[in-house]
């Protein structure tokens, strides 16, 4: 007897036969893009892009039938439109961006002064190698020391985890997410901060859409609404099938959960942003130690306005609410909310207060807050 061909079996068969179909249509230079495509497609991905359209189809079919070429309609259908497309634009931002990989050959800076406990001479290597070091802050492995990586080879440059399900480090590494089959880092952060941003209003936008018909639903005619409704359905036809009340039924229920859930997470988030945390660094907390010369002090003790331990620092990467928001989201205030992927820097190094002392920490997040504009230029 035959045994059944498993399940990689037969995803090893489609993905072959796919890249020949698209060989065949659009060449050998794009044979590889339906395994690209399709890798990632996995049953958590398909369920959420599902649930995206289905409710979105429903509440669009309510509001179509309900308000019709009404300038209500028009404005409810194209808002709606507007904030799923986009919302589901930036998903598949955070499915298929990569979240940032560790450079090959980034290495800590003064690494032997590091491992070998002497501290003379960190702040003189600060800028090497792309600046993955911030003068005196360091930040170390559990048992102390520069931070590696033993399965990925590499050291980790500061904010950067190795991931177990992805298994490879990724720069400012927030969390992976099994909804979108990838990490949250640093390239592809504010695509799922947008993405959270639209799709959490266009899931209120839909519930409102579909309670509203509900409630004419159920009044029965009682009332204006519920007469209007009747009126609308009699004089179009409109389909009082089981099915069509029951899916209705069923997108109006988890357009409100999806809700509820995706208003706290995106306020989660936002607070995340508002005091430039990771949700790692939030549970874990940031292990770090100043080492070497004092910054802006010439290498002697007590330089002005330096803080000589980290024992009274929250967060050490955190400049500000003003100058947090800057920091991830860019300079133009009209365009935080505007589709994008990655945060603004190389991810290899990040502002802290450890770096200047608190005096020039201070200057730096007054600079950083008075590079906000409306619609100025970067």
């Amino acid at each position: 007897m035959v045994p059944a061909p498993s399940m990689p079996d037969l995803q090893t068969e489609a993905m072959d036969l796919a890249e020949k179909g698209a060989k065949l249509a659009c060449g050998s230079r794009f044979k590889r893009l339906p395994r690209l495509i399709l890798r990632k497609l996995t049953l958590p991905v398909v369920a959420v892009i599902g649930i995206i359209w289905f409710v979105y189809a429903e509440a669009m079919a309510v509001a179509t039938r309900w308000m019709e070429n009404s300038v209500p309609g028009v404005m409810n259908t194209g808002v709606l439109s507007f904030n799923a497309g986009v919302g589901f634009l930036m998903y598949l931002c955070c499915v298929y961006r990569d979240p940032g990989r560790v450079p090959t050959a980034w290495r800590p800076p003064a690494l032997n002064d590091l491992e070998t406990g002497d501290e003379s001479g960190v702040d003189g290597g600060a800028h090497h190698h792309g600046g993955g070091h911030h003068g005196g802050l360091q930040e170390l492995k559990r048992k102390g020391g520069a931070r590696y990586c033993k399965k990925c080879a590499k050291y980790k440059p500061p904010r950067t985890h190795h991931c177990r399900v992805c298994n490879r480090c990724v720069l400012r590494m927030d969390h992976h997410c099994v909804w979108v089959n990838n990490c949250i880092g640093h390239r592809n952060y504010k695509s799922f901060f947008t993405f959270l941003f639209y799709i959490t209003v266009a899931c209120c936008h839909a519930f409102g859409i579909l309670a509203g018909d509900a409630i004419g639903r159920f009044s029965g005619g009682d009332d204006d609404v519920g007469k209007s409704h009747a009126d609308h359905r009699v004089n179009h036809g409109e389909d009082d099938s089981v099915a069509a009340s029951v899916a209705e039924m069923a997108a109006l229920i988890l357009s409100l959960c999806l809700s509820v859930a995706l208003c706290l997470l995106f306020g989660w988030h936002c607070y995340l942003v508002v005091n430039n945390k990771t949700t790692i660094e939030h549970y874990e907390g940031v292990r770090s130690r100043l080492v070497g010369p004092k910054p802006g002090d010439d290498g002697q003790a007590g330089g002005d306005g330096y803080a000589p331990s980290l024992d009274g620092v929250q967060h050490p990467y955190s400049l500000g609410a003003r100058a947090n928001l800057r920091e991830i989201l860019g300079r133009r205030v009209a365009c935080w909310l505007a589709p994008g992927c990655s945060i603004a820097g190389d991810g290899l190094s990040f502002a802290n207060v450890a770096s200047m002392g608190y005096a020039r920490w201070a200057e730096e997040k007054a600079l950083r807050e008075s590079e906000l504009t409306l619609m100025g230029e970067d």
